[in-house]
């Protein structure tokens, strides 16, 4: 992707990359902080005994690539054609005649041969060098490129010596490729905006606010604003974030659309697809998970077991530009491509993304730190649209969550490789200690009491850098070598402020987390490296709540798009005699089953039921069923690990009866992610205020922001907005158009509580009642509706 400051390394890997995907690498890893250390002492020891010697001198050359475009009609004004390349040369020396040019490259094992991307890097310092020098001076230029054994410091130097005129040109080549590349880019990119400037909305006329969503997101988005959005459930709103996001979108401008779910995914591809205005009018690439989409059975990422990998830069270029000619590159299309081209499907998106306008994708592939795609962050010039928002920030404590369990490390002390055998066992008895240390089943651990695990830890990555094990042999080790890696690089985003830990026991398995309480910094961090950010849902009350978790409090803004339904589309009820709590749920079957029963009297069709667990979603359906039965009213169940087709299966029975009864678990995929826009629901039963169960990790977070936000914050946050959404959620399957009508149940007294209805939608009026009342506001209810539909 094009960008006004180019670095020299970047420069390099864009024209010589290699050949391989995942080189095999030689010897142990080396971390960046160590080779730096390296280098110092090196260039140190170069300057005592060459005092002309200079270290870390910065280079840099402002090139006008792009003269021609700037002059075609439609260019932006504010879009010069200057590009800086710039870098650090780590030693030089100039001499009367010949100029000497080192890089340092710091390695476990020291090549046979010199790498390209490294070679070609020092002969751009050369050009650079040589272009911004004065023409009488020196005539040579000696590169050497230096590889540095990180144990023993012994140096293996690749040298050459060519000409000034040779390094020029080799600048002035490799720039062409690079222009040549991106001014491709940059007239497809001048295309869409021409194209964009007469894009109308895709569909006959607006839904009820949905055209005044779209103009506050493209004001947002032309702010640079961090915008928190609510727009109700069957709104439109994925249409009315994306078409105002491509008509702002600029010549350099990219649309990060982020999902929580597949079906996030599924529902912006349709959307975009009706956006085009021709069949590649936008260039879109959706991102799978590399488990997903590899074709090579355990995913060994090696270019010596991976055809794909072997010789994958060879052939990535053609791969690239077949699916940016496509115009939407999903997962189907990503994988028939990749297997024509023969490279790894994983990597292609990745690579055909940088060129794209748009790129659909799950949140970690921007907010996980350890899987967060580099080549984005950082870039004004990427907008973030966050689709579920109501999910970021109990994603976000997840990714930033790292975790080490005993099973995993046992299963390496018992390897039958034995590799990593000896530190596996030293992580054991480090966590046995804390055991004895700690002896509650589940308890805090202090920070200091970690000292030996964490030594227990670095000695095992050591370990593994040093011997250069091929960890793809023994799958045990790897995932204990990776819980590791995991552990020590959270030190990168820990703060004891915002973390904590817990180690839990049961049985001899033993646990050990470091929890986050608050993601609140390290989102408001991240989002802070992007542009504008669209964060919309359907259930984002109340606002200054989610505000305060997404870390936006005082960067962002926060607004409540006007509801498309009225309140005489929905009857909320409020039962408040059916005990829902576990010790009385079973005395409170028979009035449940009464109720739904009346439901069905009142008015026939299908209704959602939405129960707090699989074992009361069981024991609801164990005494329902008869009655159903009895009445040949269907009764269909979610049960517990269903695939995705089982879901679909589900869902298509339920569609294809005009008249039944689901029952479902709160939160699940039939709870927030199914639309069920073509299957008309009657009404939405929700059985319980579904609180989480106590746990240390929900007492440590109610703990945290009850000191650091105020009174009431701490249920709020840890109690509260995880149950509320998630029956704001199945509610919101029911109201899908201003022809739909319905019943919404709320059987528990507790949702009658203010703390409780701050997070319910605007448009609901919720009126308590009795399990008795239930038929005569069901009457009243469906009689004024066909009143209404007959006037």
């Amino acid at each position: 992707m094009f960008s006004s400051t180019l670095s020299v390394r970047r420069l390099a890997e864009f024209t010589c990359p290699g050949a391989d995907l995942y080189p095999a690498r030689r010897g142990r890893a080396v971390e960046p902080d160590e080779g730096i250390a390296i280098q110092k002492q090196l260039q140190q020891a170069r300057t005592l005994e060459t005092p002309s010697y200079a270290r870390e001198v910065t280079v840099q050359c402002q090139l006008s690539l792009f003269d021609s475009l700037t002059q075609v009609p439609g260019w932006p004004q504010d879009v010069a054609g200057q590009v800086s390349i710039q870098g650090r040369i780590d030693g030089l020396v100039v001499d009367a005649d010949v100029v000497l040019i080192e890089e340092f490259k710091c390695c476990g094992e020291l090549p046979d041969a010199v790498q390209a991307t490294d070679r070609m890097q020092a002969l751009l310092y050369a050009g650079l060098h040589a272009t911004a020098s004065e023409s009488d001076g020196p005539v040579d230029y000696r590169i050497a490129v230096v590889y540095v054994q990180a144990d023993t410091l012994e140096e293996r130097v690749f040298c050459e010596k060519l000409a000034r005129s040779q390094v020029q040109a080799t600048l002035a080549f490799v720039v062409l490729c690079y222009q040549v590349r991106v001014e491709r880019h940059l007239q497809r990119n001048l295309r869409r905006m021409q194209q964009n400037e007469g894009l109308g909305f895709p569909y006959a006329k607006f839904r009820t606010s949905q055209q005044a969503i779209a103009r506050r997101v493209y004001q947002a988005l032309q702010q640079r604003q961090r915008l928190l959005l609510e727009a109700t459930t069957g709104s439109g709103k994925t249409m009315a974030v994306l078409y105002p996001a491509v008509r702002f979108q600029g010549l350099m401008d990219q649309l990060f659309y982020l999902t929580s779910r597949n079906v996030g995914a599924r529902a912006a591809l349709a959307a975009v697809r009706d956006l085009q205005s021709t069949p590649n009018h936008l260039t879109v690439v959706e991102i799978t998970a590399k488990e997903k989409i590899c074709p090579v059975p355990g995913t060994p990422c090696d270019a010596q077991q991976c055809s794909y990998a072997r010789g994958y830069y060879t052939r990535r270029g053609a791969a690239v530009n077949a699916l940016l000619d496509d115009g939407v590159a999903d997962r189907a299309r990503i994988t028939e491509t990749a297997e024509i081209h023969h490279v790894c499907p994983f990597e292609l998106s990745l690579d055909a993304a940088l060129w794209a306008d748009l790129f659909i994708a799950d949140y970690n592939y921007v907010f996980d730190p350890m899987v967060r795609l580099q080549r984005f962050a950082g870039n004004p010039h990427v907008h973030l649209l966050i689709d579920e928002a109501h999910q970021l920030s109990p994603r976000a404590r997840d990714m930033l969550e790292v975790t080490i369990e005993r099973g995993v490390v046992r299963d390496a002390v018992k390897s039958p490789t034995g590799f990593l055998s000896k530190r596996a066992e030293s992580i054991d008895r480090a966590l046995q200690k804390l055991c004895r240390q700690f002896p509650q089943p589940e308890q805090q651990v202090p920070p200091e009491a970690l000292a030996s695990l964490e030594r227990a830890v670095v000695r095992l990555l050591d370990e593994v850098s040093e011997s250069a094990i091929e960890l793809h042999a023994a799958p045990a080790a790897q995932a204990l070598w990776f819980a590791c890696l995991r552990w020590r690089r959270s030190a990168n985003w820990y703060s004891e402020t915002h973390f904590a830990h817990s180690l839990e026991r049961v049985g001899r398995e033993i646990t050990l987390r470091r929890l986050c309480l608050d993601p609140a910094p390290y989102l408001d961090q991240v989002l802070g490296e992007h542009g504008g950010s669209i964060r919309f849902s359907g259930t984002v009350s109340p606002l200054p709540l989610y505000q305060r978790m997404h870390g936006c409090l005082t960067e962002g803004v926060a607004e409540r798009a006007d509801s498309p339904f009225t309140v005489k589309q929905a009857r909320v009820l409020n039962i408040v005699d059916i005990p829902t709590y576990y010790r009385q749920r079973q005395a409170g079957l028979a009035k449940l089953v009464k109720m739904i029963s009346d439901l069905l009297v009142a008015k026939q069709g299908r209704y959602l039921v939405a129960l707090p667990s699989y074992a009361y979603l069981q024991d609801l359906h164990a005494v329902l069923q008869d009655v159903l039965d009895t009445n040949g009213v269907p009764l269909l169940a979610q049960q517990r690990q269903q695939t995705s087709e089982q879901h679909e299966n589900l869902l298509h029975t339920f569609a294809n009866n005009p008249s039944g009864v689901m029952l479902v678990v709160s939160g699940g995929v039939f709870g927030e992610s199914v639309d069920f826009s073509d299957t008309s629901l009657r009404g939405v039963v929700l059985v319980g205020l579904g609180l989480p169960p106590p746990s240390l990790e929900r007492q440590l977070i109610q703990q945290y922001f009850e000191r650091e936000a105020g009174a009431g914050w701490g249920k709020m946050v840890a109690f509260m907005q995880p149950a509320l959404v998630k029956d704001v959620q199945a509610a919101g399957r029911m109201l899908r158009s201003p022809q739909d009508r319905g019943v919404i149940c709320l059987v528990d007294a507790r949702f009658a509580r203010a703390e409780v209805q701050q997070f319910f939608p605007r448009h609901w009026h919720v009126e308590k009642i009795q399990a008795a009342q239930i038929s005569t506001q069901l009457d009243s209810f469906w009689h004024d509706n066909e009143l209404q539909v007959n006037s």
